[in-house]
């Protein structure tokens, strides 16, 4: 039996409360907030200029009625997307210092293209935040190190220009709270199960990592009880929900969660204090759909799904996928030479129904029963 005493029990309802409000969970923070749309944007960067690196593509609309720039935006475009342009039009973020997105994520290219016009055509409302575009290449070369160095430089003239601090002063503090919440996720990964790892490490992305490292070191408790018998593994699009995750846990422990809202953030380079160092961990981030050459992406999913020692990999797909997509047929095929199965639960809407996740047990039950 796990025992839970009063301050775990309070440190896990806040995560769980800040994973639930999302980006509202910033709200009334005595530091300026930055805005971040996609993966592979450098945080401690932020968090050493004196700002809390706030995600946006998590929230909720409110449900009333069509609003202006949904007229604008096209059917195929992302979920995720159309909810933050919705909010963005409505001002939502006015209280943001500025918004940084990352060109390497399709989404956040295209909300970016997006707000950039509707704040062009002057129909933004007043007090929206700046807006800036990270863009990195994710190769080794030298004419390569020198565009990403002068990437990084144009992001810190931005946070100046916001007035931010120059985060090469606070850096050195900001990575150690960085590294703090990184070994906190890693107790977190191994005594959490089910739905409340997925839950407390995403609540991080709305908070500053410090109090993120505080209410991890704080709700951690450490389960005795044995593993599941089955280890499965999570890719596919971002995927952050509760309900999915605890219909995944009836059949095994997830060990091996490397979809967009899993184990692959924070990135390494978040406990790096030198910018040089930084830069090269995101550049060769071979989670990053972008990596050059392309075929790294694969190889590090199978790395790390066989260093997890998984049975059985779970793909699910966004509607609006394009790009995952491309990967199964050859990482089925990897898979299965590796005598690891494979079950492709198809697309699902962003927050998946009970029609939707009742399917995936089945076709979960009848891959089980299939193998050896």
């Amino acid at each position: 039996m796990v025992m839970i005493d009063d301050r775990q029990m309070l440190a896990g309802q806040a995560l769980d409360a800040a994973f639930e409000a999302a980006d509202g969970a910033a709200a009334g923070l005595d530091h300026p907030l930055v805005g971040i749309f996609g993966h592979g944007a450098p945080e401690t960067l932020i968090s050493a200029s004196g700002a809390v690196p706030v995600h946006v593509n998590f929230g909720r609309l409110d449900g009333s009625g069509v609003r202006a720039i949904d007229q604008l935006i096209e059917p195929f475009v992302d979920h995720e997307v159309r909810i933050f342009l919705n909010r963005f039009a409505a001002g939502a973020f006015t209280g943001f210092a500025g918004i940084v997105f990352v060109r390497d994520d399709a989404a956040a290219l295209t909300a970016y293209q997006y707000a950039t016009e509707w704040v062009r055509q002057g129909r933004a409302p007043r007090g929206t935040p700046p807006l800036f575009l990270f863009n990195l290449v994710h190769a080794a070369s030298d004419p390569v190190r020198t565009f990403n160095d002068i990437q990084i430089e144009k992001l810190v003239s931005f946070l100046t220009a916001i007035g931010l601090d120059d985060p090469e002063a606070g850096l050195a503090g900001a990575t150690a709270q960085a590294v703090r919440r990184q070994r906190a996720l890693e107790r977190v990964s191994h005594s959490a199960r089910g739905a409340r790892a997925m839950v407390w490490r995403n609540a991080g992305r709305f908070l500053a990592p410090e109090r993120h490292a505080d209410l991890l070191e704080a709700a951690i408790v450490e389960d005795a009880s044995p593993p599941a018998p089955l280890r499965l593994g999570l890719v596919g699009s971002g995927l952050a929900s509760a309900d999915a995750y605890a219909a995944f846990a009836g059949f095994g422990d997830i060990v091996c969660d490397l979809q967009p809202f899993g184990q692959i953030w924070p990135g390494p380079w978040e406990c790096e204090p030198s910018r040089a160092t930084m830069r090269d961990l995101m550049a060769g981030d071979p989670f990053c759909l972008r990596i050059s050459p392309p075929q790294r992406h694969r190889q590090a999913m199978l790395d790390a799904i066989e260093a997890a020692k998984c049975d059985l990999v779970l793909c699910q797909l966004a509607q609006t996928d394009d790009t995952f997509g491309w990967e199964i047929p050859g990482l089925a095929k990897a898979l299965q030479a590796r005598d690891i199965g494979f079950v492709n639960l198809g697309f699902r809407d962003a927050v998946p129904g009970p029609a939707w996740i009742e399917r995936a047990r089945k076709l979960i039950g009848q891959a089980l029963e299939t193998r050896p």
